[in-house]
């Protein structure tokens, strides 16, 4: 959301498109770790986002998402395409949920499934490591509760 909110209309998608691209940044809701083509979750967003903002009078957060998708089209042989995240954003502001609740509103759909996961892990007596990487602060020395100031 705050990316189409920063492009503010479809007709500057071009130069923000651009502009990312030449700084070599990421343009947010493209790309996924499983998907190489559209992700399929993302067609049924799509047709939601825009009824959606239809109904609720805000027909340009879908013109600027459809032009990025648009601008973004030549990158598809490359497996960045539209994700599911993509579309949630602007349905999460329509509803006026404000833009700090996003990602925990994201990730409360996901519980169930994680929960599930963990259960099934155990019950079958093995850890599935992530695949990703630690980039937080150094490690830091640890001082015991009691000498801790």
């Amino acid at each position: 959301m705050r990316m189409a909110q920063e492009i503010g209309d479809a007709k500057t998608s071009s130069a923000y498109v651009a502009a990312k691209r030449k700084a070599k940044e990421a343009i947010t809701g493209f790309g996924h770790r499983v998907y190489r083509t559209e992700d399929p979750r993302a067609r049924h967003m799509r047709d939601g986002v825009k009824r959606l903002s239809h109904e609720m009078g805000q027909p340009k957060w879908t013109e600027i998402l459809d032009a990025l998708v648009r601008e973004m089209a030549p990158y598809a042989r490359h497996g960045v395409n539209v994700n599911v995240d993509f579309y949630s954003g602007v349905i999460y502001y329509l509803h006026g949920i404000p833009r700090d609740l996003f990602v925990p509103m994201f990730a409360i759909g996901r519980v169930p499934g994680w929960t599930v996961q963990v259960l099934e892990q155990a019950a079958n007596n093995i850890l599935i490591r992530p695949l990703t990487l630690y980039n937080g602060p150094a490690l830091r020395p640890y001082v015991r509760i009691q000498d801790r100031t």
